[in-house]
């Protein structure tokens, strides 16, 4: 079932060197591997391969970059319906959709090394749930 798309601005985080206007596509269109995605659907989540997820908070986006070596940051905007991400567990922070478009490039890489592993952890466990009250 689609669902309205919600007035908002969109961040993903994700793979380095894309410029304004580049396109955003699944991993089941780039081949990519070793993505948060493939990780979710390993652990058992409901993640696919031909979606591409975005979030209404920079912050939550930050972080997903920081997974990444040399992550980026963007602001997007989602291409075709979205839906709400079947594993995030607070409604409204986190989206589904076919592909998306950079806007433009917030960071254009983002350092894991920056914090410790536990920072990013509370970092995003408190963007998350300030998404979803958004």
């Amino acid at each position: 079932m689609s669902h309205p798309r919600p007035p908002a601005r969109y961040f993903h985080g994700g793979v380095p060197g894309l410029a304004p206007g580049g396109r955003l596509l699944p991993p089941a269109e780039t081949g990519a591997e070793g993505t948060t995605t493939a990780a979710a659907i390993e652990l058992g989540g409901a993640a696919r391969l031909d979606r591409v997820y975005v979030t209404t908070s920079r912050t939550v986006a930050r972080v997903y970059a920081a997974l990444l070596p040399d992550g980026a940051l963007y602001e997007v905007a989602p291409d075709g319906e979205l839906e709400p991400d079947p594993d995030c567990r607070v409604p409204g922070a986190s989206w589904e959709c076919p592909a998306a478009y950079v806007v433009r490039v917030v960071d254009p890489v983002v350092l894991m090394r920056t914090r410790s592993a536990e920072a990013w952890v509370r970092l995003m466990n408190r963007a998350t749930a300030e998404a979803g009250s958004a």
